[in-house]
Formats: structure tokens, C-alpha cells, sequence
């Protein structure tokens, strides 16, 4: 029985299990290979990632990196002899910039020797990738442009970092002819790497065209404008006029003036300053202020209300919807200096933004080590201090939310939290009274529109640099909410010096966000 048993064993280890080692050993053998044969055929190349394309909330591009067959001349001369060339020869040509000739689809050898012959000149074949903005100069002024050294301008530039081209590794095999047969293609996957932005090219369209209207029709020298999502911050449309084509090589650049100009917004601020009375109770709802007889003497300057009116004892939130600047200055009297400053800064004034737009500064409040009465009647009508008007919108993001601060943003990855400034029984005070505005105060044209807004007019004295408030020189706002009943959309319009014979925030802004808020109701934006 024992040696039956071990006879068995014998069988068992030559008949099965040398022939199972046998084949691990082939297999293994066969994966060194394969393993081999793949490091032999495997390769890669350095290639340059086009720049990312920038695209509105929609997906719409706004910018984008484009290869197309170019062309390079000595001259501007010999270029034209091409074009007329191209045209003979049904070869559309895509852009015309600077010494180069972008072409709509490939150009082979044969016509570029003809073309050679043609002109006599030498023609020079560089096939790059190069920046195209589909918007023009609609959205000229918010996207920027960009380089051979990156982005210069606008969110070309404040995003270039994140924007910018990449060298990047693609690996492949070739077969045993030695071409490629497949790659890494998910690294160059560009629809995953756009920089998506807040905007919504169908708006940014309207507005563009409906502010350069108004100041055509107001005869100004500019202007800007920009709507903003009052619940999350979002900006819509930001416009400004005029405005620069990032495609034309010899643009003449036009700044963001919603974002890097600075100015006295006059008496959108006068909302503020009541809301902070009544916050720190330096005032009550139901306190009268007695205007009599149409202006004040502060530290030995008169200060009267505009067109020498009179409106007597008046509310709180009179005062804001005639904009009455005596009722103002008597309230902005009651503040200490250190109240009125921070005030001020409740309301993000003098606070920069926090999404990145690079500002050098965040405006400016007047920081005197003492304040005049007159001086505190100055801040409360909206003078002796600068701001733009992403921070005007910010600030009246809390009359839309019952008291919070909503942060803007530009680009759809920000996030940012909302803040509690002010008490909402006092939002709420305050929005009614800028509904009155509209409704029976310096606004009253835009009462019969089928969306209910909420706004404040502005105008001020131009202030020159060097030479002091320019006689004849304004600008001229509107900051409004809408639809009051459920606010959804702030919108701030100023144009900058219209006809002084018709210069008023309420006669050249204010129509500007009527023809909107009809249009975006019209489109079921509301």
C-alpha cells in the first residue's frame, strides 16, 4: 500500500506539476518580452498645449486658441498682392493681422510657390496657435487680450497664470512601421481646462448696445455699466464704452472703467448714511428733519438742495427718495468721525473685492484727523471719497438681501461667503424707500415700466485732477434693484459727461436699466 502510494506521488510530479511549472516559466518569459518590445516601441514627444479658452456661464467662448495655416510678409505690401492673390484663387483668409495672414483652411505647397511667383517675395510659413475673441469688442474690455508673452490685459491678464499654454509630454506607440497608434489623449482634453466666466454673452450684448446708445443719444463722452446676480454675486454683463477689438492688431487699448475707475458717487451714497443712522439709532424711522429753507450753513459754506427746491420737514426715507441733500447733511452731522468712516466701510467702501481683479487700491475715504461738519456732510451725499461701481453693487446687495453683503465674482470656481452688515427691518425700510424712487421721487420716469425697480440717482461734479471740479462736467448714475418684490438683479449704469443741459442720473442712466429689465423679462431671465 506504501509503495503504491509513493508511486502515485512520482506520477503526480512529473505528469502535472512540472508541465504547470513549465508553463509559468513560458509566461513569464513571454511578459518580459511584451514588456521589452513595449519600452522598445514606446516614445514621446514635448508638445505645446494651446492657451485655455475662456467661455461665459453658457459655454459660449469668449476666447480661444486657434491653429490656422499662416503666413508671414517682409511687408505690408507684399501682403496685400496676396490677399488679392488668395481672393483669385477662392482661398478665404480667416484674420489679417499685423504682417500675417491667417487662412480658413490648409494651404499646401504648391500654393505658396505660386503665391511666391506671384508677388516676389519671400513668404515665410509658420503655422501657430493664435488668440481669437469670437465677441469682439462687446466684450473687448473684460476679457482683455493676450500675447506671445501671456495675458496683458483684463481677464486675460488677471487669470494668465491658470490661462497660460503648457509644455506637455504625449506619450504613444508606434507600430513596426514606425507611425503612431495611439496616445494619451486624455491630457489634452481642453473642454475639462476652460476658464469659465460669470457672464452671459446674450446680455453682455444688450447692454453693450443699449449703453453706447445712451451715450450717443446723450451726447457723452463714455460710459459703463454692468448687471449683477443680487443672490450670488454673479456678474452678468459688464459693459463699457468705448471699447477696443482684441483681434485688431492695432487696437488702441480702452480700460474696464467699471473696475479701475474710481469715483465720487454723490448721492448713491445717501442711502447708506440713513441706513447707519437709523443702525446706530442716531435716528429713528418716524424722526422729522427739518430742511427749511432749502440749504444749510456748514463751517461757513452753504450747501443747498439741487434746482434750489425746498422740501421742508421731511422722513428719513424722504430724504432718500428726493435725494435730498440738506436732510442728508443734517444726518451725516449726527455721526462721530469714526462712525461715519466705518460706516462707510460696513458697506465694503474703502474695502477691497475679494475675487481678484489686481487693483492697486480699494478707493478712498477721507482720512483727516479731523472732520469738519461740512467735511461729514461731504461723505454723506456721496463726496470725499472714491469707489467703483463692482463696490457700489456690492453695497446695494444689501438692501436686496435683508441686510447681507454679497461678494462679486467673475469666474464661475469662486466661491465666497456672504456677510451680515446691516439689520433687515432696516434693508427692507431702506429698499421701499429706493422703490419710492422710482415710484413719486427723481426716478419717476421709469414708474410705469412692467418690472418693478428699486434705484437711486447720482450726479456729480467732475472732479479733474489737478484742476479741481470741472464747471459743466458730470457723471451721471443709476443704481437699482429689480424686481423689487423679489430682488434678483442689481444693475449700476453711469456715463460719464453728457450734455450739461440734460445731465441727470434719472434723464441718462436710469433708461438704461428700463430697456433691460423689460429685456431680460422679455427673455424669462425674471
Amino acid at each position: 500500500m506504501i509503495k503504491l502510494r509513493f508511486v502515485f506521488l512520482i506520477v503526480f510530479v512529473f505528469v502535472i506539476l512540472i508541465p504547470i511549472q513549465q508553463y509559468l516559466n513560458l509566461s513569464e518569459q513571454r511578459d518580459l518580452f511584451v514588456e521589452a518590445s513595449q519600452i522598445r516601441s514606446q516614445s514621446s514627444e514635448k508638445i505645446i498645449a494651446p492657451r485655455k479658452t475662456i467661455a461665459d456661464r453658457n459655454q459660449n467662448d469668449l476666447a480661444i486658441s486657434i491653429q490656422r495655416p499662416t503666413l508671414i510678409f517682409k511687408t505690408d505690401a507684399d501682403k496685400e498682392k496676396i490677399i488679392n492673390f488668395a481672393n483669385d484663387n477662392s482661398k478665404i483668409i480667416f484674420l489679417n493681422a499685423n504682417k500675417r495672414l491667417y487662412f480658413e483652411s490648409n494651404i499646401d505647397q504648391k500654393f505658396i510657390s505660386e503665391a511666391r511667383e506671384f508677388c516676389g517675395c519671400t513668404i515665410i510659413r509658420e503655422d501657430l496657435f493664435r488668440r481669437y475673441y469670437p465677441y469682439g469688442s462687446i466684450a473687448g474690455t473684460v476679457v482683455g487680450f493676450a500675447g506671445a508673452d501671456g495675458g496683458l490685459d483684463g481677464v486675460e491678464e488677471l487669470f494668465n497664470s491658470s490661462l497660460d499654454a503648457e509644455i506637455k509630454e504625449d506619450f504613444f506607440i508606434r507600430s513596426a512601421k514606425g507611425q503612431k497608434t495611439f496616445g494619451n489623449l486624455e491630457s489634452f482634453d481642453l473642454e475639462k481646462e476652460k476658464l469659465t466666466l460669470t457672464l452671459d454673452i446674450t446680455l453682455q450684448y444688450k447692454l453693450f448696445e443699449e449703453l453706447k446708445k445712451a451715450i450717443v443719444d446723450s451726447k457723452a463722452a463714455g460710459g459703463f455699466a454692468l448687471i449683477m446676480d443680487s443672490k450670488n454675486g454673479d456678474i452678468l454683463a459688464m459693459a463699457s464704452y468705448p471699447s477696443f477689438n482684441p483681434n485688431n492688431s492695432s487696437r488702441v487699448l480702452k480700460r474696464n472703467r467699471l473696475m479701475e475707475d474710481f469715483y465720487e458717487p454723490g448721492s448713491l451714497i445717501k442711502p447708506f448714511t440713513i441706513a447707519g443712522a437709523l443702525e446706530m439709532k442716531l435716528i429713528e424711522k418716524d424722526t422729522v428733519i427739518d430742511t427749511n429753507p432749502g440749504y444749510v450753513t456748514l463751517s461757513n459754506i452753504r450747501r443747498s438742495e439741487a434746482g434750489g427746491k425746498n422740501f421742508g420737514e421731511i422722513m428719513p426715507d424722504e430724504i432718500i427718495y428726493h435725494s435730498s441733500q440738506v436732510g442728508t447733511a443734517k444726518v451725516a452731522i449726527k455721526f462721530s468721525d469714526d462712525q461715519l468712516k466705518n460706516n462707510l466701510r460696513r458697506f465694503g467702501f474703502g474695502e477691497f473685492l475679494e475675487m481678484d481683479l489686481s487693483l492697486s487700491n480699494p478707493g478712498t475715504i477721507l482720512d483727516a484727523p479731523k472732520l469738519y461738519e461740512i467735511d461729514k456732510a461731504s461723505m454723506g451725499y456721496g463726496y470725499s471719497l472714491e469707489v467703483n461701481s463692482l463696490q457700489i453693487a456690492r453695497a446695494y446687495s444689501v438692501f436686496a438681501n435683508k441686510g447681507l453683503l454679497i461678494e462679486p465674482r467673475i469666474s464661475i470656481d469662486d466661491s465666497f461667503q456672504p456677510k451680515k452688515v446691516l439689520d433687515a427691518e432696516i434693508a427692507d425700510y431702506v429698499l421701499k424707500a429706493l422703490r419710492d424712487t422710482v415710484l413719486i421721487g427723481t426716478a419717476s420716469d421709469l414708474s410705469k415700466n412692467s418690472v418693478e425697480i428699486a434705484g437711486k440717482t447720482g450726479t456729480t461734479n467732475k472732479y479733474i485732477q489737478g484742476e479741481g471740479y470741472a464747471q459743466g462736467r458730470y457723471q451721471s448714475s443709476f443704481a437699482s434693484i429689480f424686481p423689487y418684490s423679489d430682488p434678483k438683479y442689481i444693475m449700476i449704469v453711469t456715463i460719464d459727461e453728457p450734455d450739461p443741459n440734460k445731465y441727470f442720473g434719472g434723464d441718462v442712466s436710469a433708461p438704461v436699466v428700463s430697456v433691460m429689465a423689460e429685456f431680460l423679462e422679455r427673455l424669462k431671465y425674471l
